[in-house]
């Protein structure tokens, strides 16, 4: 078949700096003195991957796009695809590259490749130079990129190691940051994170955080204004409290989190608070309904699984009631509802005897859970990567380290008898939204568990400094039981 006159041209480049740069005009102009030579008339319809790199194993929008059009037809047979070089369709070696090629030979499109000096068409693949010379080409790319991609690694390698030894250097900073010589200073933005800080400590979610940032007009890091995003990621950034988190890239554009360096950066806020703000931020994950449900994420039946809150409505009328998760999954036997259970919980905030937890005690144990997690997140990528980086391996016991020493901590904190002055119970009383309800009760509350005893039910408070009340509820009243031999008593005059 003979090109039928029409041309696209294919642009593919792979950073943000090509993108401001010549590089985008440079193929363009290179299609068109293509096609003005060849007497081809070339389509306005453009491929353009812009800013994904050919080696990266991601996905490739613009490529599947004419992949697409070609298999619909609605790029023509006979057409031609004008490519600065082949190492602009992949970069992963010379399989990929063929079977790439092969896919769009197949339907009697022509590809040409500019710097190659090729025209390809169906007969190509079975073209001894010409399959030699695809082949050379892919090769080439592909140890240019690994190349390129080692030298990358090995550059950020060092520029960690440099953070490492406390050196500033040259990175992307937070928003609120700056460098001048060699230190860091907070910018001109600082008010804004000490604002979004504040209303997150006030029980703001991420959405009216960021609105609430649009409305008092503090000057956005986009054209488009603040939003939860943008919000999301600030809450959960370690140079809050001052830290840089280091990482590495694998082939495969995975971001393996790896030290994080402390005292590096100005810190907004304590270490501590940062802990809190991140326990917080849980409430607004999918599962947490902490907007209507003041004891979400704390509320348990004696199996472990949570109580979740369900309603019905019948006669117009809407009734509330819990039901235990793991009975619902058919793990748990205690399959009955647990009716006015939210009414037991109200009466006993005003008896609650609480003994404010240190905010370090807290944020020792989230650091705790969080450190675990990262740990088991890092031995799960080891069973999937074939060349695991030395640095992935060290990090694991730097953290196993770390893990162990707020073991030792916490443990000794919690031999020790916290006698501080009591929480205030007007507060909690007077709080009307069940969100800010919630964050304060998890800030001092580790977990209400709820045990059956025939009709009655005990209600355990566990603190997180691991004080200890018991209630007991028998559907009108709460009584306060401090030990084990009340709550016998107390059960066995019930039965």
């Amino acid at each position: 078949m003979k090109q039928n006159g029409q041309a696209y041209s294919y642009i593919r480049f792979s950073s943000k700096k090509q993108e401001q740069g010549d590089s985008v005009r440079r193929q363009t102009e290179l299609a068109e003195q293509y096609a003005h030579a060849n007497s081809l008339i070339l389509s306005d319809k453009n491929f353009q991957d812009l800013g994904i790199s050919a080696f990266k194993e991601g996905n490739r929008p613009s490529l599947g796009d004419m992949l697409e059009a070609i298999e619909k037809g609605q790029i023509e047979q006979g057409s031609t695809i004008i490519i600065e070089s082949l190492d602009r369709l992949s970069r992963r070696g010379i399989d990929v590259t063929q079977q790439i090629i092969k896919s769009i030979l197949q339907h009697n499109i022509f590809i040409a490749s500019l710097v190659d000096g090729l025209l390809l068409n169906q007969e190509s693949v079975n073209d001894l130079v010409s399959v030699i010379r695809i082949a050379l080409a892919a090769d080439l790319a592909y140890k240019e990129s690994e190349k390129k991609s080692q030298r990358l690694r090995e550059t950020k390698r060092q520029q960690r190691q440099r953070a490492l030894n406390g050196e500033v250097i040259n990175k992307i900073l937070p928003f609120w940051l700056e460098r001048k010589e060699d230190k860091f200073y907070f910018s001109d933005r600082v008010d804004s994170v000490i604002r979004i800080i504040q209303l997150r400590r006030e029980g703001f979610g991420t959405n009216k955080i960021a609105k609430a940032l649009n409305d008092e007009g503090h000057r956005p890091l986009r054209s488009t204004g603040w939003n939860h995003t943008t919000v999301g990621k600030t809450i959960n950034s370690v140079a809050l409290y001052g830290a840089y988190q280091t990482s590495e890239t694998t082939k495969d554009r995975k971001v393996i989190l790896l030290d994080i360096i402390e005292n590096y950066y100005p810190a907004v806020i304590s270490k501590e608070e940062f802990m809190l703000l991140q326990s917080d931020q849980k409430q607004n994950k999918p599962g947490y309904k902490s907007e209507h449900n003041a004891f979400a994420g704390i509320l348990k039946h004696e199996c472990g699984g949570s109580l979740v809150r369900k309603f019905h409505v019948a006669s117009g009328k809407t009734y509330q009631y819990h039901v235990c998760a793991n009975a619902r999954d058919g793990k748990c036997n205690i399959t009955k509802n647990f009716k006015n259970i939210e009414i037991a919980l109200y009466r006993i905030m005003r008896k609650l005897k609480l003994e404010k937890s240190t905010n370090l005690d807290g944020a020792l144990l989230i650091e705790r859970d969080t450190i675990k997690l990262k740990i088991q997140e890092l031995n799960n990528m080891l069973l999937t990567e074939s060349k695991i980086p030395t640095s992935v391996i060290q990090t694991i016991n730097n953290l196993e380290d770390k893990l162990h020493e707020l073991e030792e901590k916490i443990k000794k904190q919690n031999s020790m008898i916290i006698s501080e002055r009591a929480f205030d119970l007007n507060l909690l009383q007077e709080i009307k939204d069940p969100q800010e309800l919630n964050m304060m009760l998890k800030r001092v509350i580790e977990q209400i568990t709820v045990y059956n005893i025939g009709k009655k039910w005990r209600i355990k408070v566990l603190y997180r400094n691991k004080h200890v009340q018991s209630f007991l509820w028998d559907g009108e009243k709460i009584s306060f039981i401090t030990d084990t031999k009340e709550i016998l008593d107390l059960v066995n005059s019930w039965v």
